[in-house]
């Protein structure tokens, strides 16, 4: 006969002898660090569901398609470059702001991004982008090189622009609101145009 029982608190199996000395809690239980423990669990299955989506399935070839091929982005049809555009251009808001999005390599598909945004009716997430784009270029257009953007931003400067970055630090706090419910939308777009394979 075994001396184990169950967690008075979570219903895992316990030593009866760590019953004894927590009061019949299994450690995590008594340390409080169970609902942690849950969560992550959770986390890596929906993790794991998404990676075998035809979402992501299609999201992995795309990025392969831009950068593993010789035609790159400008090889993409109109709706995937749209998509993939709109998509980095939430992935990397997300990760370090506007500032982020125009001084990496994604700043390169704003065009791509603008018109994406409208043919999802993301119309606030376009003003956004577009007050964004006016913090730090101005009314002159948005170099299409990455180098020449840095050079131009004020966020790049020697002696960074303060009130730019508070100003584009307000935009990015908007954008994380998701007045657009842009994820919903990507997902609806990309159902229209037949963009995953299988779903």
């Amino acid at each position: 006969m075994s001396d184990n029982q169950p967690c008075r608190a979570c219903g895992n199996v316990i030593l009866a002898s760590t019953a004894a000395r927590t009061g019949g809690l299994c450690m995590p239980c008594k340390g409080g660090y169970r609902e942690n423990i849950e969560n992550g669990k959770r986390y890596a299955q929906e993790r794991k569901q998404y990676l075998a989506s035809p979402q992501a399935l299609y999201w992995s070839a795309l990025v392969d398609r831009v950068f593993r091929t010789p035609q790159g982005f400008a090889g993409l049809a109109l709706a995937e470059q749209h998509y993939y555009a709109v998509n980095v251009l939430q992935g990397e808001v997300y990760n370090g702001g506007f500032d982020q999005y125009f001084g990496n390599s994604s700043g390169d598909h704003y065009a791509s991004a603008c018109a994406g945004l409208r043919e999802l009716g993301a119309l606030q997430t376009l003003a956004l982008l577009e007050e964004a784009k006016g913090l730090l270029f101005g009314a002159q257009a948005v170099p299409a090189e990455q180098g020449e953007r840095q050079l131009r931003m004020p966020t790049y400067a020697d002696e960074p622009d303060l009130a730019c970055e508070a100003a584009l630090d307000a935009l990015d706090s908007r954008f994380y609101l998701d007045p657009d419910q842009l994820e919903d939308r990507l997902v609806a777009y990309a159902r229209q145009q037949q963009l995953f394979a299988a779903d």
